[in-house]
């Protein structure tokens, strides 16, 4: 009787109502939580977010506690609103609410999940992490004609006709670099494509898309006149791709004393050396390199010359050189070499070369232009007379 007696003063019927109310606030955030996630879920497929739960319960419960307060200057039991039982009654509907919102909130997520058939994603993974990264996937419509990207060799004409008219999906975008950025990222993996150029229209539609490949191979890399090939010879030790070079024929008693070629050296393997020479020397000499021939080559003596160190970096990187010869009234005719877009690496005007000119340096009839940038900043160059990849 003791323990009844002690448990009714400390219970009392003021804290038996308020028990009473914070569990019916509970309830109600619980079911507007389990209402709202799972409309959500019906509309979108997605989730709902999970303050957007907690906040519709507790908006009800918040707009009941203050309808009540503003119409009655009492709550439960005659309680002012301004006493401290009156703050722990609406904390603790408050903070009670919370909880049961959070948890209609899953409730009514799986509900929906379960009607509607809906798969739900794990919130970690790969195939999480991947749906995060890109967001809502938009479509995109390719053209009908694949074009060829200026100064790279051209890609598979199976990979042009895949592409032509297909429907690509790319992730979310604001503007048309956006756009240009995702969408080459995804033709590059997804089709093994190496360059990519995209013109994107007035309304937003893919105008113009061209593809290339990577460039390979020495044919891209010989200046004019020019010509590779391989010889049995083993290079001096120090010696390393772009040193010019003296071809030496060997006699059979060992002797080197026929000077053959003058060239660069490309590669060496072992014992077969790759070179360049003039291409009149191969064919002036093209029974000394025979196949059971053996030479012997010697570096020669000449000033640093970073030319083919800046080829190699070329070739691995995704910038080419264009030439432009530069016609009356073309737009870039009488513009600032600043103004171009890309990097003029030489001018030739009326025979003489300018190397690196200067960015206030006008752009007159007749000028050959070397201009170095990605397919992108090479494409306003596109419209004047079709130049040649160096």
């Amino acid at each position: 009787m003791t323990g009844v007696v002690v448990l009714q003063a400390v219970v009392t019927e003021w804290t038996e109502t308020a028990l009473v109310n914070v569990l019916g606030f509970a309830l109600l955030a619980g079911i507007t939580a389990t209402i709202v996630a799972f409309g959500y879920r019906a509309t979108s497929a997605r989730v709902a977010p999970v303050g957007a739960g907690v906040f519709a319960g507790l908006a009800v419960v918040a707009g009941w506690l203050n309808a009540v307060g503003l119409g009655h200057a009492t709550v439960i039991d005659q309680t002012p609103l301004v006493h401290h039982a009156t703050a722990a009654y609406f904390l603790g509907a408050i903070a009670v609410s919370a909880g049961t919102a959070e948890g209609g909130r899953r409730i009514g997520d799986r509900f929906a999940c379960d009607v509607f058939d809906i798969d739900r994603l794990a919130a970690a993974g790969e195939g999480a992490s991947l749906v995060r990264s890109a967001r809502r996937p938009t479509p995109i419509e390719l053209p009908e004609r694949i074009g060829d990207v200026d100064g790279y060799p051209a890609a598979d004409a199976a990979t042009k006709r895949d592409l032509a008219g297909r429907t690509v999906l790319v992730p979310q975008y604001r503007d048309a670099s956006t756009l240009k950025s995702r969408l080459s990222s995804r033709l590059e993996r997804d089709y093994d494509i190496d360059h990519v150029s995209i013109t994107v229209g007035d309304d937003g539609g893919i105008e113009r898309l061209a593809v290339g490949r990577q460039r390979t191979g020495l044919g891209s890399t010989l200046p004019d006149g020019t010509a590779a090939t391989a010889i049995r010879a083993t290079p001096s030790p120090t010696a390393s791709a772009g040193d010019p070079i003296e071809v030496w024929a060997a006699g059979d008693d060992g002797d080197s004393s026929r000077l053959v070629a003058t060239g660069t050296l490309r590669a060496a393997t072992g014992a077969v050396a790759t070179i360049t020479v003039d291409a009149d020397a191969v064919d002036e000499f093209g029974g000394g390199f025979g196949a059971d021939s053996r030479y012997r080559l010697a570096t020669r003596s000449v000033s640093p010359d970073d030319g083919y160190g800046f080829v190699s970096v070329l070739r691995a990187a995704d910038e080419t050189v264009r030439s432009v010869t530069v016609a009356e009234d073309d737009p870039i005719d009488n513009e600032f070499v600043g103004w171009l877009s890309g990097t003029v690496l030489l001018a030739v005007r009326d025979g003489n070369a300018i190397p690196f000119p200067n960015e206030n340096e006008t752009v007159q009839d007749g000028d050959r232009l070397f201009v170095m940038g990605t397919p992108a900043e090479l494409e306003p160059l596109s419209a004047n007379e079709p130049g040649s990849a160096a």
